[in-house]
C-alpha cells in the first residue's frame, strides 16, 4: 500500500501548510477495505466515480507539527495489513513571522512591565534605555562578555593583588608588661594557674594577669568599595552560569562564558576578599570609586548591571510552541493589557503578582509571571474604586461573589473587576481571539462569545455585571465598537491600536 498526499507519495520532504485542506488517497489491495486514522481521529473516506482509490480530506486547521497516520486494510476473512506514516504540517509564513514577533515583543513587554511596576512601588526605578529595541535576556547576558567585562576583570585582579587597607577600631590582648593603655583592666584575663595565697595577700597584680585588653587599630580590607566589588563578582558569576546554560548558544560563546565564570569564581575566592562583608545597600559613589582608576572600572560595571537588570519570563510562557500560537497571543495580550492599565492616568498600583525577585541574593534579576486564575494587578481608581485585573478567572454557577448566571463555567482571558466604594462590582472582559474572517476582521462566532460574556456573568441576585467586552484579534485597522457593549480591537506587536483609549472609556463608564 502507498499513501499519497495530493497525489504525491508521503515522505520526509512532503509537508502541508497549516489551514490548507488537502487530500490523502490510497489504492486498496484486491478485495480489501481501508480505514485511516490521523492520531485518534478516524477520517471519513469517499470515492470518485471510475477511480478505485480511496480518498480522505485532511482538515489541517490549527495544528502544526508531525501527525501520525495509521492506514489499515482489512479483508473479509479477517486478514489485516497496516501502514504507518507521518504527515508534517508546517506553519504558514505569516504565522511563523507572527510567532517570532510575539515572542520578541514579550521580552519588551516584560521589561516595560518591570519598569512600570518598579516606578509605581519602588523609589529610584531603572530608566528605560533610549535607542533600539530592548535586548532579550540572551542579549543582555551576552553583552557581559564584551570589553567592559575585560576591563572590570583586569581592575579586579589588580585590586586583589594589592587591595587598599583601612584601619578599623579593634581590641588586642597584650602582655601586661607591654601594655600602654590600662583603661580596660576590668576586662583583663586572669591566669588560671595563678592563685592568691590566703596567708600571703601580697601577691603582685602582674603575676595574676595573663593578658591585658588594649585598644589597637587593625588593618582590614572590609571597605564599602570592596563590598561593592564582591557583590558585583557574585552577580556576574550567576550571569555567566545562566549564559552558559542557555540552549542554542554558539560553542564559542559558551566556552567564553565558562572561562569567564571560572575567572570570576577565582577572584571571589581570593584571600583579600574572604573577610569582606555583604553590601547591604548601595550608597552612591565614594571618592575612591570616582578617582581610583581600578575602582572606577568597578563602579562602571555596577552602573551597567543596574541599567540593564536581568528580566526573564517564566519558562512555560517562552516554551509555548508555534503549534499553540493562539496561546502565546493570549499571554501577549494579557501582558499588553496590564501595561496599558499601569500607564492609564488616574490609576495607582496597590499590589501586583506579575514581577518578583526569585533570588534574594540577586536584586538585579526579575522573573515575570502570568499566573492563571489569580489577580495580576490591583489598582486604586478615581473616588477610591478598586480595580482588579484577573487572568483566566473562573466564574462558576453558584460561586461566591460574581458567578456564572447559567449552568456553564465562564473563563474569560482577562476580567477587570471594578468595585466602587459602596457600590456593586462591575466587570470589563477582554478576550483574545487568534482568528480572522475573510475580510480580516473578527469572525461571527467570536462575536457570539462576546455577547455570551455580556449576559452570563453577574451577582447572586441575577443582576448582570459585565458592562463591556473587547475581543482582541491579530488584525489591523480601526476598532469596531458597538452600542451593545461589544467591541473588536485589532492588536499586534508594534500596533497598540485603540486599546488604551478603549480601556479608559470602559473604566469611566463602569
Amino acid at each position: 500500500m502507498e499513501l499519497l498526499l495530493d497525489g504525491i507519495a508521503l515522505g520526509d520532504d512532503v509537508a502541508l501548510d497549516e489551514w490548507r485542506t488537502a487530500e490523502l488517497s490510497c489504492r486498496p489491495p484486491e478485495g480489501a477495505t481501508l480505514r485511516l486514522w490521523a492520531g485518534e481521529l478516524a477520517l471519513e473516506p469517499f470515492l470518485r466515480p471510475g477511480d478505485p482509490a480511496w480518498r480522505w480530506r485532511w482538515p489541517a486547521q490549527g495544528g502544526v507539527g508531525a501527525f501520525a497516520l495509521l492506514l489499515r486494510a482489512v479483508w473479509p476473512d479477517g486478514r489485516a495489513e497496516e501502514l504507518r506514516a507521518s504527515l508534517r504540517v508546517r506553519p504558514r509564513k505569516l504565522d511563523a513571522e507572527r510567532y517570532r514577533a510575539l515572542l520578541d515583543d514579550m521580552q519588551r513587554l516584560g521589561r516595560e512591565l518591570v519598569f512600570a511596576l518598579g516606578g509605581a512601588t519602588e523609589p529610584g526605578a531603572w530608566p528605560v534605555e533610549v535607542g533600539g529595541g530592548p535586548p532579550a535576556p540572551a542579549e543582555d547576558l551576552a553583552g557581559l562578555l564584551g570589553p567592559d567585562l575585560d576591563r572590570f576583570l583586569s581592575a579586579a585582579e589588580r585590586i586583589s593583588r594589592r587591595p587598599p587597607e583601612r584601619l578599623r577600631p579593634g581590641v588586642a590582648l597584650v602582655d601586661p608588661g607591654q601594655a600602654r593603655d590600662l583603661s580596660a583592666l576590668d576586662r583583663a584575663r586572669l591566669d588560671a594557674s595563678a592563685s592568691v595565697d590566703k596567708h600571703d595577700g601580697d601577691v603582685s597584680l602582674a603575676r595574676r594577669l595573663s593578658a591585658v585588653p588594649e585598644r589597637q587599630p587593625a588593618a582590614s580590607h572590609d571597605s564599602y568599595e570592596n563590598r561593592l566589588l564582591t557583590r558585583i563578582l557574585a552577580l556576574l558569576v550567576r550571569r555567566a552560569a545562566q549564559l552558559e546554560a542557555l540552549p542554542g548558544l554558539p560553542d564559542a560563546a559558551r566556552q567564553r562564558a565558562a572561562a569567564v565564570g571560572t575567572k570570576l569564581r577565582g577572584l571571589r575566592a581570593a584571600p583579600p576578599f574572604a573577610e569582606v562583608g555583604t553590601l547591604s545597600q548601595f550608597l552612591g559613589p565614594t571618592a575612591r570609586l570616582q578617582r581610583d582608576p581600578d575602582y572606577r572600572a568597578v563602579y562602571r560595571m555596577w552602573q551597567q548591571l543596574r541599567r540593564r537588570p536581568l528580566i526573564q519570563w517564566d519558562a512555560p510562557t517562552l516554551q509555548i510552541p508555534i503549534q499553540d500560537l493562539p496561546r502565546i497571543y493570549e499571554r501577549w495580550c494579557a501582558a499588553r493589557v496590564a501595561l496599558a492599565l499601569l500607564r492609564l492616568p488616574g490609576l495607582h498600583l496597590e499590589s501586583q503578582q506579575i514581577a518578583r525577585q526569585d533570588d534574594p541574593a540577586d536584586d538585579l534579576a526579575w522573573g515575570v509571571y502570568l499566573a492563571e486564575g489569580r489577580a495580576l494587578l490591583t489598582l486604586e481608581g478615581p473616588a477610591g474604586a478598586r480595580l482588579t485585573l484577573r487572568y483566566q478567572a473562573r466564574y462558576t454557577p453558584g460561586g461566591a461573589g460574581l458567578r456564572s448566571l447559567d449552568r456553564h463555567t465562564r473563563v474569560p482571558d482577562l476580567a477587570l473587576e471594578i468595585t466602587p466604594v459602596g457600590g456593586p462590582t462591575r466587570v470589563i472582559v477582554l478576550d483574545a481571539k487568534y482568528r480572522l474572517d475573510a475580510s480580516g476582521g473578527v469572525p461571527e462566532d467570536a462575536l457570539a462569545d462576546a455577547y455570551s460574556y455580556l449576559g452570563s456573568i453577574g451577582a447572586a441576585d441575577g443582576v448582570r455585571a459585565v458592562t463591556a467586552v473587547a475581543l482582541l484579534y491579530p488584525g489591523r485597522g480601526a476598532a469596531e465598537i458597538y452600542p451593545s457593549g461589544a467591541s473588536a480591537l485589532p492588536l499586534l506587536p508594534g500596533d497598540d491600536g485603540d486599546l488604551a483609549l478603549w480601556l479608559g472609556r470602559a473604566i469611566g463608564a463602569s
